[in-house]
């Protein structure tokens, strides 16, 4: 073993949510998996979360499903790991000596540089990157200064800690898993971006359809009431009059998801374009860039609210959701008709099997 290693991180396009950031971040480092991510997270869905909502990718996660770019990663109960001999540092240094990323929860009161630190309990997901045995440390990302993803050292002494000092809530919880993501050096053989993907994910989207039928393989069932795609605005705007009732509370983080989605697809048009697998026309290009601003708009106005807590800027909020989600419906359109005439297919069979 060696005295020392890192493997490569990336910032991806989305930090919303540890479950997706997390692999992004390995992916984003590999130009074969990137026709995996930029297949993918197109289509959103929004649930209820007590008194607030929660927007999210439907797209499978490393959390839960195979990647098939990080084939090979593998889930550990913290309980399997109370045999390994040398405690949870020796685990995550031979780990990453052997190329895992070590995806694991910690008390953040032990973790330097978290708004947890050295102030309240607070079990939270980091990911380990890196180890140095001439200093003692781990290399990790997570979200430190601001709450902004980012990365941090942690010593081992500080790590056994932060490991140790909680205790998971049950067997099947989040908190009681250890994650180890490896890229499976055999994608490049056997996954190719596919193009009729993003623009069927890109219609189901624009229509608000369900998207979960396509997990039947998972055997998957939502049991909370969830709405799909561009109706995420609507139930945003209900929430913000909810909010102002004094009936529920508005998040900030279904705004970033907002905005990051339109940053993702402008990332996506850039990234077909560069890599000869589909040419958008200017006009779409522009929309979509205009889009982007729209979101990133309302994600300061929610921000303003937080500072403020003036009304005000919730009314301009969901006026802006309003104007953001006309937009957007109109560049999808665009989007669709120019992909058929190029001569891809329209997927309108979405609403003839609910007809």
């Amino acid at each position: 073993m060696t005295a020392g290693k890192r493997l490569p991180i990336a910032v991806p396009d989305i930090t919303s949510y540890t479950h997706v950031t997390y692999a992004l971040s390995i992916m984003h480092t590999d130009p074969d998996a990137l026709r995996w991510v930029y297949s993918n997270y197109i289509q959103l869905f929004t649930r209820e979360s007590g008194h607030s909502i929660q927007v999210d990718h439907y797209t499978p996660t490393a959390e839960h499903h195979l990647i098939p770019c990080l084939g090979g990663s593998q889930r550990l109960t913290r309980k399997t790991l109370e045999k390994y001999a040398g405690g949870f540092v020796n685990f995550a240094r031979e780990s990453i000596e052997d190329g895992y990323y070590v995806w694991t929860c910690v008390d953040e009161f032990y973790i330097p540089g978290t708004v947890a630190y050295q102030n309240r309990s607070n079990p939270h997901a980091i990911m380990i990157h890196g180890y140095d045995d001439a200093r003692s440390v781990f290399r990790l990302t997570g979200y430190f200064e601001n709450q902004r993803y980012g990365e941090a050292e942690v010593s081992y002494a500080d790590m056994e800690q932060a490991y140790y000092g909680f205790e998971p809530k049950d067997d099947i919880h989040w908190t009681n898993f250890v994650r180890m993501l490896k890229l499976n050096r055999y994608y490049k053989k056997f996954y190719e971006f596919k193009t009729h993907w993003v623009m069927e994910q890109l219609e189901e989207y624009g229509l608000a359809k369900p998207s979960s039928r396509r997990m039947e393989v998972f055997e998957e069932k939502l049991d909370f009431p969830t709405v799909w795609g561009s109706d995420a605005y609507d139930r945003l705007q209900l929430q913000i009059d909810r909010h102002i009732a004094k009936e529920g509370i508005v998040d900030h983080r279904p705004f970033y998801v907002l905005w990051e989605h339109k940053k993702m697809m402008n990332k996506r048009i850039a990234y077909m374009e560069e890599n000869g697998f589909y040419k958008f026309s200017e006009r779409s290009k522009e929309e979509w860039l205009k889009i982007e601003q729209s979101a990133l708009l309302a994600r300061n106005l929610e921000l303003k609210y937080l500072v403020s807590f003036n009304n005000r800027f919730l009314e301009q909020l969901k006026d802006q959701l309003a104007a953001l989600k006309r937009e957007e419906s109109l560049a999808i359109e665009r989007t669709l008709d120019d992909y058929a005439r190029s001569g891809g297919k329209r997927y309108l069979h979405i609403l003839k099997e609910e007809a």
